[in-house]
C-alpha cells in the first residue's frame, strides 16, 4: 500500500510535517490570504462550538492515494468509464456529502486552524458561512472574525428562500461582513432563478463581492449515469451563473467558487465577458491555473484552499508551481487580489 511519504517524494512545494500533515515546502517570504475557508460553527446543521478542541479534518473530499492526481482539478485520476447508475449511487453521494460536512465541523476548529495557518505561512483566512433555510449561519462567521480580527475575515450568507433579504444583507455588512457566501444547486431552486437575482442586487446595492460554490466533475459521461445523478452530478455548473450574470449590472463583482473545477476554461471565457468577475481557485492543478493566467491574466484570481474540506498546502502548492517564474502573479494571487477586493 502506497503511503504518504512515499507519495509526496517527488510532489514539488509539498512536504509532511511532524503530525503527518500536508504543509508547503518553500523558503520565500509570503503574504497570503486564504479566500475560501470554513470553521466549525458556520456550516448547515447543529453548531459546534470552534473553541472546543476536537479532531483533526480527515479530508473526506481526497481521493485514496492510489487516485490522487494533482495534474489534474480536484486531484482525481480520470476515469471516463467511471459508473454511477441506480438509486444506490445516488445514496452513496448524498452520503458522502454528509460525511464530509460532519468532519468539517469536528474538524474545522480555532485549534487546527491556526495550526494550518501557521504551517502554510496564511496571515488571514476568509470564512465562508453557508446559509440553508432554517439555519442562517451569517452571525456565527461574523462572532470567529470578531474573536480573531487579525486572522479571520467574515462574509455572510442569506438563503434566497429567506423574507428579510436585503435588510439582513446590509445589517451583516454594517456588522463587519467584507462578503458573501452561498452554495445552493439549480435542483433546490427548482431552475427559478428569480431569487437569486434578487438577492445578487440586494448585494450588489451594498456592495459586496458574491462568492458561489460552481463548477462540474466533467469527465463522468452522461450516458453512464443515471437522469437524477447526472442532475447531482451537474447541479452547480458553471453556466448557470454565467448566464445570470448577463442579467445583473456590469460592475457587479462575482466570484466563481473554484474556478468551476473541471469547468475552468468556461469560467475564463466568463471573466473576459464580464470584468468584474473573479476566479477562486481552490481544487485547481497547476496547469489549470497557468491556463487562467495566460487567458485572463493574474489580477482577477484568488488562492482559496476550501480548508477544513481539503488540506491548504495542496491549492498552495498548486499556485507556487504555476507562478514560479513570476513573482508578480504570485503575489497577486496569494494576496493582493484578495487586499483589493475586500479594501483591506
Amino acid at each position: 500500500m502506497l503511503t504518504k511519504q512515499e507519495w509526496i517524494k517527488d510532489k514539488k512545494y509539498l512536504s509532511l510535517n511532524s503530525d503527518g500533515d500536508y504543509v508547503i515546502d518553500c523558503p520565500d517570504e509570503l503574504n497570503i490570504i486564504d479566500f475560501h475557508t470554513h470553521m466549525s460553527n458556520v456550516l448547515p446543521g447543529k453548531v459546534s462550538d470552534p473553541s472546543i478542541k476536537g479532531n483533526k479534518p480527515s479530508f473526506l473530499t481526497l481521493p485514496e492515494l492510489k487516485d490522487l492526481d494533482l495534474s489534474v482539478p480536484y486531484w482525481k485520476k480520470i476515469n471516463p468509464d467511471e459508473k454511477r447508475k441506480g438509486l444506490l449511487s445516488v445514496i452513496k453521494f448524498s452520503l458522502n456529502g454528509y460525511k464530509i460536512f460532519k468532519d468539517m465541523i469536528r474538524g474545522g476548529t480555532y485549534e487546527n486552524c491556526f495550526k494550518s495557518q501557521s504551517d502554510n505561512k496564511i496571515k488571514i483566512n476568509v470564512v465562508l458561512p453557508i446559509s440553508s433555510k432554517k439555519n442562517d449561519r451569517s452571525m456565527e462567521a461574523l462572532k470567529v472574525a470578531k474573536d480573531y480580527p487579525d486572522r479571520l475575515i467574515a462574509f455572510c450568507s442569506v438563503h434566497p428562500y429567506d423574507t428579510n433579504i436585503k435588510e439582513k444583507i446590509f445589517k451583516y455588512k454594517e456588522l463587519g461582513a467584507k462578503g458573501f457566501k452561498l452554495k445552493i444547486t439549480d435542483l433546490e431552486l427548482k431552475n427559478d432563478y428569480s431569487p437569486v437575482i434578487k438577492l445578487f442586487e440586494a448585494c450588489h446595492e451594498a456592495k459586496l463581492p458574491v462568492i458561489f460554490h460552481t463548477g462540474s466533475l466533467t469527465h463522468i459521461k452522461q450516458e453512464n449515469t443515471s437522469k437524477l445523478m447526472w442532475k447531482l452530478l451537474k447541479s452547480t455548473r458553471a453556466s448557470i451563473f454565467g448566464d445570470l450574470l448577463g442579467k445583473l449590472p456590469r460592475d457587479f463583482k462575482f466570484i466563481f467558487g473554484h474556478s468551476g473545477i473541471g469547468e475552468y476554461k468556461l469560467v475564463a471565457d466568463y471573466l473576459k465577458k464580464f470584468p468584474a468577475s473573479y476566479a477562486e481557485v481552490s481544487c485547481q492543478s497547476a496547469d489549470s491555473i497557468k491556463y487562467l493566467i495566460k487567458n485572463v491574466g493574474d489580477e482577477r484570481l484568488l488562492f482559496g484552499s476550501d480548508w477544513p474540506a481539503l488540506p491548504q498546502a495542496f491549492t498552495l502548492s498548486r499556485v507556487l508551481l504555476a507562478t514560479e517564474n513570476n513573482k508578480k502573479a504570485r503575489e497577486n494571487i496569494l494576496y493582493n487580489n484578495a487586499c483589493n477586493l475586500l479594501d483591506i
